[in-house]
């Protein structure tokens, strides 16, 4: 199984990473742990997530670190839409 990005998945993942590696290093890694630990997690088990509306997307909370990430299941593996920080708020991809 792939994992594929939006580009804005890529650029709202980006900016929390940018904002917290200026304020302490440390915790940008932990935040790309977390996020690496997560994908592992739903390749493993794709459907883990809970579901979004209509539209088949599911959310997933990532552990150790305030984010949750909209993705799709694909034939092929994972396509993360988005990612949020769990106090943003946040609609459906589109």
């Amino acid at each position: 199984m792939q994992v594929k990005w939006s580009l804005p998945a890529q650029a709202d993942f980006l900016k929390f990473y940018e904002s917290a590696l200026e304020q302490d290093p440390t915790y940008a890694l932990n935040i790309v742990e977390a996020l690496e630990a997560a994908i592992s997690r739903l390749l493993e088990f794709p459907r883990l997530g809970s579901p979004v509306g209509a539209s088949g997307h599911r959310k997933w909370r990532m552990k150790k670190a305030p984010f949750l990430m909209i993705y799709a299941v694909e034939d092929d593996g994972l396509h993360i839409l988005r990612v949020y920080h769990e106090r943003q708020d946040w609609g459906l991809p589109e």
